[in-house]
């Protein structure tokens, strides 16, 4: 059985041979700039001096071929070009603008957001917003050709990558976490506006991908993150009220423009939303935050296994990969596929981008694991 036919099973949940096992399928399943540098020594891999990066913000890698293999991962990852608006400085004061307009400042692994584009909330400053530069066709040149190729040449799970802001996680981006959740409640006409426009848009990017990728394609990926580390950000009713319409468009159109499963990526604890985003049209659920309130994966898995494959959930980065032990590190591997193997509907990955925090042998030993307990047999 090859890659592909592995994860098509498993997400139609029915067991294959083997667990799969990603690694760079998306932004947010990969080893990030540190972890990824130390395990490349660690392994006596030429150095990467032209690293391929997948997110600034969250400073993500996508690894190159040489080290994929090594750990037989199943995935591959298609994605548009998003290239940076403007960089100033250099170093630990980097600062860059990205395509939306938000200005980001280095502060030590990762960047923090400096300056929204939407200060004033109100819908005229959202028909001023250059929403057509979300829209430049040059980020999917060559795109169809790519992916045609790597459907026909290889056999792994081909895996259309986020690209845009979801219409929760775009509100609080665009307009601040605190402008955003307060605009809710007490400017819900601006806060319906802006919610519509991210769908919009999001829903023409997908067009424009799919229409150079769908047909090539076993997973598309969407994120928004409605979660924290205690609750949802907003709760179910105002879930349902703001947010649920616009998920089911987007995945909707997903679905109508591509055979491939939809893959919704919500950190933190989304519990109590799953229900909706099965009935939106969310196949597969990722990143499985298991420290968050609620999160318990066999729970999870006994509750939502049949109509919802997980991808990830492998181990818990804040909690365990960075300070177990090798031993315990493979115990509590065994431990997670045994509990989220059964009936397919699993794909091996831990609860988020591997962070710097992790030493390069544990990083080993996970995958090593994740190898050593994948057989059905």
């Amino acid at each position: 059985m090859n890659s592909r036919e592995r994860v098509i099973i498993t997400l139609n949940h029915k067991e294959p041979d083997k667990v799969p096992v990603d690694l760079n399928g998306t932004m947010c399943t990969a080893l990030t700039r540190s972890a990824y540098n130390n395990l490349r020594d660690y392994l006596d891999l030429k150095e990467d001096d032209n690293p391929n990066i997948s997110c600034v913000f969250m400073d993500s890698i996508r690894a190159k071929e040489d080290l994929l293999k090594i750990y037989n991962v199943d995935t591959r990852s298609i994605y548009m070009s998003d290239p940076l608006e403007s960089k100033e400085g250099s170093g630990k004061e980097e600062i860059f603008e990205d395509v939306y307009g938000i200005r980001w400042r280095q502060a030590s692994y990762y960047y923090d957001a400096i300056e929204r584009p939407l200060k004033e909330g109100t819908v005229e400053e959202l028909k001023k917003a250059k929403w057509e530069n979300y829209l430049d066709k040059m980020k999917v040149k060559n795109l169809k050709e790519i992916a045609k190729s790597l459907y026909e040449n290889t056999d792994y799970c081909l895996v259309a990558d986020m690209h845009s802001l979801g219409p929760f996680e775009g509100g609080c981006m665009l307009r601040g976490y605190d402008n955003f959740l307060i605009d809710l409640y007490s400017n819900e006409k601006y806060a319906m506006a802006l919610i519509n426009k991210l769908t919009e848009t999001c829903m023409a990017k997908w067009s424009m991908f799919l229409d150079e990728v769908g047909e090539y394609i076993q997973v598309a990926a969407q994120g928004d993150d409605v979660g924290m580390q205690s609750s949802t950000y907003i709760s179910p009713v105002m879930y349902r009220k703001f947010i649920k319409p616009a998920h089911k468009k987007i995945f909707n159109l997903i679905h109508s423009k591509t055979k491939a499963k939809v893959f919704l990526h919500s950190c933190g604890s989304v519990y109590d939303l799953i229900p909706d985003f099965i009935e939106e049209g969310v196949d597969i659920l990722n990143p499985l935050q298991r420290s968050a309130a609620k999160m318990d994966i066999k729970k999870l898995k006994e509750e939502f296994g049949k109509d919802l494959s997980f991808w990830g959930g492998g181990i818990d980065v804040q909690k365990q990969l960075p300070f177990y032990s090798l031993k315990e590190i493979e115990e509590e591997i065994k431990k997670t596929i045994g509990i989220m193997a059964p009936g397919g509907g699993f794909i091996f990955f831990p609860t988020h981008n591997i962070q710097a925090d992790v030493s390069p042998d544990r990083i080993d030993c996970l995958f090593k694991s994740a190898l050593r307990y994948q057989s059905y047999n």
